[in-house]
């Protein structure tokens, strides 16, 4: 039986992009299984499709394989690669995309090798011409290093993915905006080091109400680790930008609470 492979793109479902991505790979096989997955991230926005990516791994059985094309530099000298992350197989453009995947795998072993680009593949549709056939062969169960050459140097990771540590203050942005109205910050639950988060600022606004679900938020915005595993600001049946928070892009700062016992 084969794995499936599920998608995550900026292509939208308003043109034909998405699926031609699904009949690529049953050119490959027609018994394999494309699953829509994510289609909907912001045109070119590469730091929320590396959220989308490493959301949508945590939710897949083992084995899938993910094809993850948010390309803005397609048809340029931009690798193309396919990436074992700790047994999360995917493939994707080397932008950062698979920024969370690869540094969360650190401690479970990492491969990476570039693909080549066929000769007849279309310098606009990368995803339709090299991603989805790729992830279709890793889906029959074609070996990694089968599909390319070994990367000489670690994937390009984005910067913006990850917090800036300054002590007891961890400084993000909000990297997703969900279609709730959630603002997904980069600030992960591994970076609060166990500690507990005290307050959460941003321009114009703050919140001290730290919640564990969505119904323990009272008036205003609240603070929480979502599912994925990051800090979310959140409304009680609201988006947060109603109530003043930040919007997708916006700078976050998380303060953490003194651990009990510390010399103030």
């Amino acid at each position: 039986m084969h794995a499936p492979i599920v998608f995550v793109t900026d292509f939208g479902t308003a043109d034909t992009y998405a699926a031609a991505l699904a009949a690529a790979c049953w050119r490959v096989d027609p018994q394999l299984t494309a699953i829509a997955g994510m289609h909907e991230v912001p045109p070119g926005d590469v730091l929320a499709g590396a959220y989308h990516l490493k959301a949508m791994a945590l939710a897949m059985p083992p084995g899938a394989v993910l094809c993850a094309v948010v390309d803005p530099g397609v048809g340029s000298d931009r690798a193309a690669l396919a990436v074992d992350a700790g047994g999360t197989l995917c493939v994707v453009p080397d932008n950062g995309l698979v920024s969370y995947l690869w540094a969360e795998a650190e401690l479970r072993g990492r491969r990476c090798v570039r693909l080549p680009v066929p000769g007849d593949a279309s310098a606009t549709f990368h995803g339709r011409d090299l991603f989805a056939p790729a992830a279709a062969r890793l889906a029959t169960g074609v070996a990694l290093e089968e599909l390319g050459e070994p990367l000489d140097r670690a994937p390009v990771l984005c910067d913006r993915a990850f917090c800036g540590d300054r002590g007891d203050v961890l400084h993000g942005v909000v990297c997703v905006v969900d279609r709730f109205g959630n603002a997904i910050t980069t600030v992960r639950s591994a970076d609060l080091r166990g500690r507990a988060i005290a307050a959460v600022e941003w321009e114009g606004g703050a919140t001290e109400q730290v919640v564990r679900t969505y119904a323990g938020i009272s008036d205003g915005v609240g603070a929480l680790v979502g599912s994925a595993g990051h800090v979310e600001l959140a409304g009680r049946g609201v988006a947060t930008e109603v109530l003043g928070g930040p919007g997708r892009g916006a700078a976050v700062r998380v303060r953490l609470a003194v651990p009990m016992g510390t010399p103030r």
